[in-house]
C-alpha cells in the first residue's frame, strides 16, 4: 500500500467524516423533540429549531456524501493498484523460475494463482478494508458519543465486546481453514479443464472423453460443497453475533425505562437510537471477517 499512501490517507479522511455523521444523526433526534415540545423557545445555534433541524439534517446528509464519495472512491484506486501491482509480480516471478518448478506444479493450479487467488486478494483489499475502516469507525465514533451522553447504560453494551471476540476469533480459524480447502479445490477445476482443451487431440483420440467429464464433474462438485460449507458456516455465525448485540440491546432497553434519571425525553432518544445503529456496522464487521480470511489464505499461496 505504501506506493499509494496519499490516496489511502484521502480514503480515512472520507471514512472519518462518514462515520462521524452517525452520532450527529442520532443528536438531531433530540432537537427534534425539543422544537416538537417547545418550538419557539427552544435555539440551536441562534436559529429558530424549526428551521435549524430542517436545514441541518440537509447538511449532514452533503457531509456524509462528500465523505462516502472520498472513502469509496480513494480505497478503491488503492486496492486496485495493489492488485495490479501483486498480480504483475507474481507473473513476472512465474518467468525467472527454474524448469524443474513447471515440471513439479500443473499448469491449472499455477493459472488459478494468478486468477482466481489474485481476485480473492482484491475482495479482501477492496470490499473488506473499506467495511473494516468505515464501519470500524461508525462504531468507534458511536461509543464515543454513547460515553458522552450517558456513560454508565454504555458501559453494559461495553460488556457484550467480550463476547463478541470470543465468536469473531473461533469464526477466524474456521474461515481461514474451509478457505484453503476451497483454494485448493479451485486450482483442481482449473487443472482439469485446462489438461482436457490443451490435450484434446488426445483425449479424443483414445475416447477419453467420458472420463474427463466424470473428473470434471466430481472437481467441481468437490468446490461447490466446500463453498457451501463456508456459506454455513457464515450462516450460523452471523445469527449468533446478532443475538448476542440484542440481548444487549434490550438490557440497554431496561435500563432506561428504569434508571432514567434526570434525562429529557429527547436525550434518551438520542441514545436509543445511537445504541439502536450499532448493530449495523458490528455485524458487517462480522459478516467481512471470511473475506479478510479468504484474501489471507490465497495470499499465502501467492506469497509461497
Amino acid at each position: 500500500v505504501l506506493p499509494y499512501w496519499g490516496a489511502f490517507a484521502v480514503s480515512i479522511v472520507g471514512f472519518v467524516l462518514f462515520a462521524s455523521s452517525q452520532p450527529m444523526l442520532a443528536d438531531m433526534l433530540k432537537h427534534f423533540l425539543d422544537a416538537l415540545q417547545k418550538p419557539n423557545d427552544t435555539k440551536f445555534m441562534g436559529v429558530s429549531l424549526v428551521l435549524g433541524v430542517p436545514l441541518l439534517i440537509v447538511l449532514i446528509a452533503v457531509y456524509q456524501g462528500i465523505g462516502s464519495f472520498l472513502g469509496n472512491y480513494y480505497l478503491a484506486k488503492v486496492a486496485r493498484g495493489v492488485v495490479h501491482d501483486l498480480r504483475c509480480a507474481l507473473f513476472d516471478n512465474l518467468l525467472t523460475l527454474p524448469n524443474r518448478y513447471f515440471d513439479n506444479h500443473n499448469s491449472g493450479h499455477l493459472i488459478s494463482r494468478i486468477t482466481y487467488n489474485v481476485t480473492m486478494v482484491t475482495g479482501a483489499a477492496t470490499d473488506a478494508i473499506k467495511v473494516v475502516i468505515r464501519e470500524g469507525l461508525t462504531v468507534v465514533f458511536l461509543f464515543g458519543y454513547l460515553l458522552y451522553s450517558n456513560w454508565k447504560m454504555t458501559l453494559v453494551l461495553l460488556a457484550i465486546l467480550p463476547v463478541i471476540a470470543i465468536l469473531v476469533s473461533s469464526a477466524s480459524k474456521k474461515f481461514r481453514k474451509q478457505s484453503k480447502k476451497i483454494q485448493v479445490a479451485m486450482g483442481e477445476v482449473t487443472h482439469v479443464a485446462s489438461e482436457t482443451i490443451q490435450g484434446y487431440r488426445v483425449v479424443r483420440s483414445f475416447g477419453g472423453e467420458t472420463y474427463e467429464i466424470d473428473r470434471f464433474h466430481r472437481a467441481s462438485a468437490d468446490n461447490m460443497n466446500r463453498s457451501l460449507g463456508m456459506t454455513r458456516t457464515q450462516s450460523i455465525y452471523t445469527p449468533m453475533l446478532q443475538l448476542v448485540i440484542y440481548v444487549g440491546m434490550a438490557v440497554l432497553m431496561y435500563l432506561v425505562l428504569y434508571l432514567r434519571g434526570d434525562a429529557s425525553a429527547g436525550e434518551l432518544v438520542a441514545y436509543i437510537t445511537a445504541a439502536g445503529l450499532l448493530p449495523k456496522p458490528i455485524r458487517q464487521l462480522s459478516e467481512v471477517s471470511a473475506t479478510i480470511q479468504k484474501g489471507l489464505a490465497v495470499a499465502e499461496s501467492i506469497f509461497e
